[in-house]
């Protein structure tokens, strides 16, 4: 994913678990921010949620295997614009970080 990514113009910095998420998050907040629902420790709403108070213009988009709607509901709220079921298809991730990238110039 993080060759896509990069190969699309953006840059790319991954994360291992929420607070890994955060602390890069501290020294260079992204203007989108990927956040996969299962984590360890923390999951990803709770991570949304941190992003969403902190830095309220970060645009996210959502990945997960997990397909359920009250919880894709639930990151809408946070901020998510575009959820992207796994296992990943290309496509549709590009098609999210394109969306991502007009939500910021609007």
């Amino acid at each position: 994913m993080l060759r896509w990514v990069s190969k699309w113009g953006h840059q790319a910095v991954c994360a291992g678990d929420a607070d890994e998420a955060l602390s890069a998050m501290a020294e260079a907040p992204a203007d989108i921010a990927i956040v996969d629902l299962i984590m360890p420790v923390h999951d990803g709403l709770w991570l949304l949620e941190q992003i969403h108070e902190r830095w309220p213009a970060t645009v996210a988009i959502v990945i997960s295997g997990a397909q359920d709607e009250h919880v894709i509901l639930n990151a809408r709220k946070l901020g998510a614009v575009a959820f992207v079921p796994k296992p990943l298809e290309r496509e549709l991730l590009h098609q999210a970080l394109e969306r991502a990238a007009t939500q910021l110039k609007s």
